[in-house]
């Protein structure tokens, strides 16, 4: 960190009032306090972070820095080397108005070393984890579920020991046989149903007998509740936006199912009761209109059965359902234990690398009919981005992502991107041959958001960086997008209507003669953030890492230009400002608003 990216970090630490998930800022300037350790193992078992001493929160984030800077640094390193694993921190320090400010950079523990803890307290007691401003301690099962995933789990082929084959359900068995017969050739031709069953982990021996496994009673067994009660669906549906509120006629829920039998049956059933509790909305396909469910089927269908196939089945979790919750604005499917392996929620459905808890279920899945044409799973590590792809042809907004460590959650936002008003803007545009991956993008901008190339992914689906990248570049081609780099970093906004700032000071210029000043580089930063949407103070201040007051006499200056426009009532919170079009630029009266 230098000291502009210093300042850029107070800005915003001002803006929030507070510290945040990813910055802890303490005053020490009695030395480096006893709980540090705490904030160091909660941003490593995180998504890392930055502490910052020398700066007193209570008194507006002032700089006061700290008396020994060498000490703290040194005793800031010794407290990295006391955690397992060792934490390998930035540490440095900058002068900022003559105090010495130190800053240690504390980068995230790859998954499978987590949990990163205090090595005197051990795991148990000396793990910590990031939530908003604050450190919180690590509950016993979020432990053992990190432990576990440092090994490969198998609770997904233990013994069911109270089941025996009479359970699973024959016919299915029979199905799967011939479909694994079919399909691999010559390696199950010549051994018994037995053996077969036993080869692919639905069987096992126990005493002497053939016995269900666990992943064997999900897949095929008539009723797996028997022996795990909760190893099932819980479906509800919310009349309104807040569970617990009640609805018109004082409702709780218009629904609430808890649905039991083998993977195949749950998945099933819960589709049938979601569509019963769905509206069907109408999509735009070229120059038709379909009617379509408010949530795509396949969309339904891989959510349930990915947290199905991926939920912790140890028996810690074996008390904790697969939950389903259905509300006017949001689906939400929760399944117990987070996200397992090398994975994490940024890299969902934008490549195919995949890790699972539970292989040998899914590598039954992979040949098991669910009983509309498709097998349980594909198990190729796409499931997440089909999921993005149709909800991009649909015109939705993507799905939301969280891993809580003892839960994983999928949100998918019951909002149509390509609505009337957004087709209606799409068709302004010009005739362009776009697809509804770019489609969905620029409204996305429309709406104020920035686009890397990984978040193009994530909204259309495509796995390849290189299709995103091409589709992206058609996009600034044809000068509907900006490409801005920052920091190392590209991302996209929303062209300005009239593409150039540089043709706009020409234009003011031409007008006006030489008394307009060209822009300045704040200017011009805020320019291109603005792009073609229509952003509040925040949201600018978000985009170009400048200061509050910044912004505000930098977009001071841009008015006198004529070069934005406020849309709302001067000093209103909700107050929003664009950049003017060449059309609708008036240089005799550059303050106005509307």
């Amino acid at each position: 960190m230098d000291e502009v990216e210093f300042g850029r970090h107070l800005a915003r630490l001002r803006r929030l009032g507070a510290d945040h998930s990813t910055c802890e800022v303490k005053k020490s300037q009695g030395g480096l306090p006893a709980s540090i350790w705490e904030t160091i193992s909660a941003f490593a078992n995180t998504e890392g972070g930055t502490i910052i001493l020398g700066v007193d929160e209570k008194q507006d984030f002032r700089v006061v820095g700290v008396r020994d800077a060498g000490a703290i640094e040194r005793d800031l390193a010794s407290v990295c080397q006391d955690l397992e694993p060792m934490v390998r921190a930035d540490i440095h320090t900058l002068l900022v108005a003559d105090k010495a400010i130190v800053v240690a950079e504390i980068p995230q523990v790859a998954r499978d070393q987590r949990p990163c803890h205090k090595r005197s307290l051990g795991p148990w007691y000396g793990s910590r984890y990031r939530v908003a401003d604050g450190d919180r301690k690590l509950t016993d099962y979020e432990i053992s579920v990190l432990l576990a995933n440092r090994v490969q789990q198998q609770h997904d082929i233990s013994p069911a020991l109270r089941a025996s084959g009479e359970d699973l359900d024959q016919k299915a068995i029979d199905g799967f046989l011939r479909r694994i017969r079919d399909s691999r050739g010559t390696i199950f031709s010549s051994v018994t149903d037995e053996q077969a069953l036993e080869m692919m982990n639905v069987l096992t021996r126990h005493e002497g007998k053939w016995i269900p496994t666990l992943a064997g009673l999900l897949a095929f067994g008539r009723y797996p509740q028997r022996y795990e009660p909760q190893l099932n669906v819980t479906v509800v549906a919310y009349p309104t936006s807040r569970p617990g509120e009640s609805g018109p006629r004082g409702e709780r829920f218009t629904e609430n199912r808890s649905l039991d039998g083998s993977i195949p049956v749950m998945v099933t059933e819960a589709i049938r009761v979601l569509k019963r509790n769905m509206r069907l909305r109408s999509i735009d396909q070229g120059i038709f209109r379909t009617d379509e469910w408010e949530y795509p089927e396949e969309v339904l269908r891989e959510a349930l059965v990915n947290a199905l196939v991926h939920r912790d089945y140890s028996e810690h979790a074996r008390g904790a359902q697969v939950q389903v919750e259905l509300y006017p604005d949001r689906l939400v499917v929760r399944n117990p234990g987070g996200l397992y392996g090398p994975v994490d929620v940024t890299s969902l459905g934008t490549t195919t690398v995949s890790s699972s808890r539970n292989r040998m279920l899914l590598k039954i899945l992979e040949d098991t009919p669910l009983g509309d044409g498709h097998m349980v799973c594909e198990n190729r590590g796409t499931g997440i981005a089909r999921m993005r792809l149709a909800l991009s042809r649909a015109g939705m907004e993507p799905p939301k992502f969280v891993d809580n460590i003892s839960t994983f959650e999928a949100e998918f936002p019951n909002h149509t991107l390509l609505d009337q008003e957004a087709l209606d803007w799409l068709s302004s545009l010009g005739d362009y041959s776009l697809s509804n991956a770019q489609r969905s993008a620029l409204v996305l901008m429309r709406k104020g958001n920035s686009l890397t190339n990984t978040v193009y992914r994530s909204v259309s689906g495509i796995q390849d960086s290189r299709i995103a990248y091409k589709e992206l570049k058609e996009l600034v081609d044809r000068g509907l997008v900006d490409q801005v780099r920052s920091g190392g970093s590209t991302y996209y906004v929303l062209a300005r209507e009239d593409s150039a700032v540089d043709g706009e000071i020409y234009m003011l210029e031409s007008s006006q003669g030489a008394e307009t000043s060209p822009v300045t580089d704040f200017q011009r930063e805020v320019l291109v953030a603005l792009g073609g949407a229509e952003l509040s103070k925040s949201a600018i201040v978000t985009r170009t890492q400048l200061t509050p007051q910044q912004v505000v006499d930098t977009l001071r200056g841009l008015r006198k230009k004529g070069l934005v426009e406020m849309i709302g009532q001067p000093r209103s919170k909700n107050a929003l400002w664009r950049a003017m079009r060449r059309s609708s630029a008036n240089t005799n009266d550059p303050g106005r608003s509307r």
